[in-house]
């Protein structure tokens, strides 16, 4: 074994990313602005490693992120350690670098390491360690708009140079979904918020009973305030050199407080947008708020032009099939969890407990 691995508290972090080093690296193991928000991260301590670098002669050849979370049950509390971003170096894939990232860290976080939905070869190595169970939920993508260019090219690079063509096509296709989609207006009795104050929280708590991590108001704060993807036309050093989301033409969360005509609030949904797709993360939300939330739903699929659109609640979900909806065109989704062993006797005493969209680290990306 060639290589080293060296790993890095959040003081620790803080420290790497103020330095001489970090400045002239060749391939970066996180951004600055991905780092403060791991050092922000309310949930994390002093001493949890976060980040696990492997180097080769003084050269960075893999690394793996974690973000710290906590399991809240019952008024107890665990922490737990959700994989991020995982990458080796090209030329040294298959070295047992990944391997060895997997073996340390699940060592000093004694196997309690939650993930999702990653990429095939990823996913082989983290089950073969029989350390995990696996779950999951279903959700919708629905498309608004046409975008040949993106769902090409992403599954064949190879036709990128004729990005042009299928720009074209998508515009001509889009004139007439534009131009013959009806129009909406901002429902009423909403409200966009930058802040999650006391009141939304007591709501959100009334709809946490079956999620595992509950998160709490200073929680919520953090994910507004501390982004891992900044919205910017131009691509700077580091995150040019970066092999995951750091910078989008596009990125914004949309805060959205609904309530009802006594101004008593009925609703709290967390929008993403990035790059002309819209998720929806945290959607907790009254019966009766139902139609408008997805009202709401639209009206910014409409305003803001997006083309297609994620959602995994599950009433939402009924309402788009059930109702007439401004898609072109819908997919079944399924995303997976994977939990450690460690945490099965919180599913056998509460078996109503459920991942939700939210949860881990999807929201910032």
């Amino acid at each position: 074994m060639n290589f080293q691995i060296k790993t890095y508290t959040p003081p620790q972090l803080l420290e790497f990313i103020n330095s001489e080093e970090f400045k002239h690296l060749e391939n970066y193991p996180i951004t600055r602005h991905r780092a403060l928000s791991h050092i922000n991260n309310p949930r994390s301590s002093e001493t949890d490693k976060i980040l696990y670098i492997a180097f080769e002669r003084n050269k960075i050849v893999g690394y793996r992120l974690i973000m710290v979370d906590s399991i809240n049950i019952d008024n107890q509390s665990e922490k737990v350690g959700w994989y991020s971003c995982v990458w080796v170096h090209p030329q040294k894939r298959g070295s047992g670098i990944a391997k060895k990232l997997v073996e340390l860290s699940l060592k000093d976080w004694g196997n309690s390491i939650i993930f999702q939905g990653p990429v095939t070869a990823s996913k082989n190595l983290y089950t073969s360690t029989n350390v995990f169970n696996e779950v999951f939920i279903s959700g919708l993508r629905a498309y608004s708009r046409f975008d040949s260019n993106e769902v090409i090219t992403s599954k064949k690079p190879n036709l990128k140079p004729f990005s042009f063509l299928f720009k074209l096509t998508d515009g001509a296709f889009n004139f007439f979904v534009d131009s013959f989609s009806s129009k909406r207006n901002s429902p009423n009795n909403t409200e966009v918020i930058t802040e999650i104050d006391d009141e939304i929280f007591q709501f959100i708590q009334k709809h946490q009973a079956s999620n595992l991590f509950k998160r709490t108001k200073s929680e919520f704060n953090w994910i507004i305030n501390y982004p891992w993807v900044l919205s910017s036309n131009t691509i700077d050093h580091v995150s040019a050199n970066y092999h995951f989301s750091s910078i989008a033409k596009d990125f914004r969360l949309i805060n959205i407080k609904f309530y009802n005509k006594n101004q008593v609030i009925e609703g709290f949904v967390t929008l993403q947008i990035i790059d002309k797709h819209l998720s929806v993360f945290h959607a907790y939300f009254n019966k009766s708020q139902a139609e408008n939330v997805l009202n709401y739903i639209y009206y910014i699929i409409k305003k803001d032009k997006t083309n297609s659109f994620s959602v995994y609640n599950q009433e939402l979900i009924n309402l788009i099939n059930n109702n007439p909806n401004p898609f072109i065109y819908k997919k079944t989704l399924k995303r997976g969890f994977y939990y450690s062993k460690n945490f099965e006797h919180y599913f056998k005493k509460n078996p109503q407990l459920s991942f939700e969209a939210g949860d881990g680290d999807m929201i910032f990306t």
